[in-house]
């Protein structure tokens, strides 16, 4: 099939951009990527001057492309700033739409506004399904991210320097968790902005790792030299439902993992055999002690979630299932 996929580029934590495409073309599709984030010294000075004005040459240089290209498919990560004349000139033209929007539940008001122009519609949280159904979205689907097997594979035998890690950017409810679970851990931690925002006296300040955006590459060396590779989703105790990228990033890598509990993970990974789930501080503790004092145990459940993850959760299952969904052979 011919596909357009429109991401924002410039976003330095959205990877799926990147496997999306390029499990698209090992899948046999002829791809045009268009970039439609803030990218080139034109587009950032037009932005500059007029948003207005930037928007509109986006836009036209999409309706361009379709225009020459004749795809099957448009399909958008996310769907920031695609005006909604677009996505209808593309209808009118026969090409079936559909964007994969990432930041449910949080973010669920933002996706609403734009959900409905979209022939399909899916996200990353099964239980903002109902919502969308509710808000008149017919067409919306649970479709989770994944792992992508070229970069995220199990590495053994490499040597393990972190006991407890933690890779993700900083946040006040992620910075109060990472305090308690430091009082009896040894823990590592990766990502942005915790140098920033952690007090002067804090002793988190001891566990700081890298201190700043890490590359796919970098984490997947991160969670390689891990003994546990923590989850903590950013919405832990607003929201028990919506999938970030980690839990499959992680098991994709031969990790073990130990995440929050979403409603959603029992039915993609057996819990205490696949992964292994907390719903509170207690529990967390109780089992970061447990699978540490054990090798084995800890690394027969690494084994079994890498398998699953293989066997179930890469981005070519997820692009099939979409493809399925739209009743298109992919």
């Amino acid at each position: 099939m011919k596909i357009i996929l429109s991401i924002a580029g410039h976003l330095k934590t959205v990877p799926s951009n990147y496997f999306t495409y390029e499990t698209l073309k090992e899948m046999g599709h002829d791809v045009r990527l268009f970039n439609f984030g803030v990218n080139g010294i034109y587009p950032r000075l037009l932005k500059a001057v007029s948003k207005k004005s930037f928007y509109a040459h986006i836009n036209n240089e999409l309706r361009g492309l379709a225009n020459s290209f004749r795809p099957d498919i448009f399909l958008t990560i996310f769907g920031f700033d695609h005006d909604r004349a677009t996505i209808e000139y593309m209808k009118k033209k026969g090409i079936r739409t559909a964007c994969w929007w990432l930041n449910d539940p949080f973010q669920f008001k933002r996706s609403l506004a734009q959900a409905s122009v979209y022939d399909y519609y899916f996200t990353n949280a099964m239980g903002s399904v109902k919502d969308y159904r509710e808000g008149g979205i017919d067409k919306a689907f649970f479709l989770p991210l994944a792992a992508f097997p070229r970069l995220h594979k199990a590495l053994p035998g490499t040597a393990m320097n972190y006991d407890v890690c933690f890779a993700g950017d900083w946040g006040p409810m992620r910075e109060k968790m990472m305090l308690e679970v430091a009082k009896d851990f040894r823990v590592s931690i990766f990502g942005p902005s915790w140098g920033k925002k952690l007090a002067k006296d804090s002793p988190l300040r001891g566990c700081i790792e890298q201190d700043g955006f890490f590359t796919p590459e970098e984490l997947v060396s991160i969670y390689h030299r891990s003994r546990i590779a923590l989850n903590i989703h950013s919405w832990y105790g607003n929201w028990d439902y919506g999938l970030n990228p980690r839990v499959f990033e992680a098991n994709g890598c031969g990790t073990f993992q130990l995440s929050d509990f979403k409603e959603e993970i029992p039915g993609l990974y057996v819990p205490d055999k696949e992964i292994v789930l907390y719903r509170n501080m207690d529990e967390l503790k109780e089992k970061a002690a447990f699978y540490l004092g054990s090798d084995a145990r800890r690394t027969d459940i690494a084994e079994r979630g890498y398998a699953r993850t293989l066997k179930d959760h890469t981005y070519a299952h997820r692009l099939q299932k979409m493809f399925d969904i739209m009743g298109l052979s992919s």
